[in-house]
């Protein structure tokens, strides 16, 4: 050392120890509203968060009670609130669709029932009654949130 100038021992083990390490678990989902975080643990630069949502677009629905299964399961005991659109693809499209949730969803998969009002329909004494209730090939496009 010049001019007798001495430094003391580095401790390099204590120095690498002290420096957060880099997280080896998935980091936890996107909430409503954020929260701090307080762990040391660094998160990778290639991470992802789990989406409280699913949510698929299934062409060709021609039945009267579609089960859709979600593209992926909500943790066991999750029920999520469901939603369901009819997307009539035709080009004069004049019927309406009526999408409602039939029982209860469960973490895997939601049922929906569709009902086809058409824009012909038969007066009868009682009401109106649609011509044709079963769904022609329709689009659904399904959504489920995690409350």
């Amino acid at each position: 050392m010049p001019d007798g100038i001495s430094f003391p021992p580095v401790n390099v083990a204590g120095i690498l120890s002290a420096i957060p390490a880099a997280a080896t678990t998935m980091p936890p989902s996107v909430t409503d509203s954020g929260a701090v975080g307080s762990m040391t643990p660094y998160a990778r630069s290639d991470h992802t968060h789990a989406s409280k949502a699913r949510k698929q677009r299934i062409t060709g629905v021609s039945t009267a009670v579609y089960t859709w299964v979600y593209p992926t399961a909500f943790a066991t005991g999750v029920v999520p609130i469901c939603n369901g659109i009819a997307e009539d693809p035709s080009a004069n499209a004049a019927d309406s669709y009526n999408v409602q949730i039939e029982g209860v969803p469960t973490n895997t998969q939601c049922t929906f029932r569709i009902k086809r009002q058409s824009s012909g329909l038969l007066l009868t004494l009682l009401g109106a009654i649609s011509l044709n209730p079963t769904p022609g090939n329709i689009n659904l496009h399904c959504l489920a949130l995690e409350p």
